[in-house]
């Protein structure tokens, strides 16, 4: 801020009053101008190192994305084989390796740089249609992460029939390899690894012990598990969308 102080001579005239007021008045104009002036480059300093933020948050969410959808497209040939298994113990035909395997790893999408934007007083220095881009897509993200969830929230109520932890499994041993998979380098991992981990997560299996309802209500859930496969990947697919959008008006 700056200090406007006045002629400090004394005013005995009416001219020498209206000057010594002119002279605060252009004094305090031109410091309100400095200052906003200083404000208004501030906020586009702020509104440059925003845009880099969403940016940086955008392409770790499209990776996360692309991750989601392999693992989605995975899981749905998992599910069907799980329908296959289940007919193989109707018909009493069991293969010695038979195994359900119905765990569905999802990393959520964030949006901790949205937040910090949306915000903030750089906000109203970012293009209208930029905000109002990411306002969309960060709406879309939302609504994604919430469906994904859902879906493994009904695949684990349509299997809790399948009482599959190990005996001896600690909370901690059951955490890791759960966490293996969520740090899991998806494009040097292949089906078959993945079915190995998912099977690890399974723990020991005795399908035997499961009753005709019960296997009725896996084989609905299941197929159920299956539609949200098939949903969940027109959603990414409308997500990734959204991605090259931004990216095409960032150009």
């Amino acid at each position: 801020m700056l200090d406007v102080h006045a002629p400090h001579e004394s005013v005995h005239t009416w001219k020498s009053f209206f000057i010594h007021i002119a002279i605060i008045t252009i004094g305090l104009l031109i410091a309100l101008c400095l200052e906003k002036t200083v404000e208004f480059f501030h906020h586009r300093h702020q509104a440059r190192e925003g845009l880099e933020l969403l940016l940086r948050e955008m392409n770790e969410n499209r990776n996360t994305l692309q991750k989601n959808a392999k693992i989605n497209e995975w899981a749905e040939r998992q599910h069907r084989a799980d329908l296959g298994v289940l007919q193989r113990l109707r018909a009493g035909a069991l293969k010695p390796r038979d195994r359900l395997i119905f765990i569905r790893p999802y990393s959520r999408l964030v949006d901790s740089a949205w937040k910090i934007v949306h915000e903030s007083d750089a906000a109203p220095y970012i293009p209208y249609d930029l905000m109002a881009l990411y306002g969309t897509l960060y709406d879309t993200q939302q609504y994604v992460n919430q469906e994904a969830n859902s879906a493994s929230y009904e695949l684990q109520r349509a299997t809790a029939a399948l009482n599959t932890e190990q005996e001896n499994m600690s909370r901690d041993e059951e955490n890791r390899l759960q966490g293996a998979i969520g740090n899991q380098n998806i494009s040097s991992m292949t089906a078959e690894s993945y079915d190995a981990k998912m099977t690890e997560l399974g723990g020991d299996q005795n399908l035997l012990r499961l009753t005709p309802a019960q296997i009725d209500r896996l084989e609905q859930g299941f197929q159920l598990a299956i539609t949200d496969d098939r949903r969940l990947n027109r959603f990414y697919l409308a997500l990734g969308g959204s991605y090259d959008e931004v990216v095409a008006k960032l150009k």
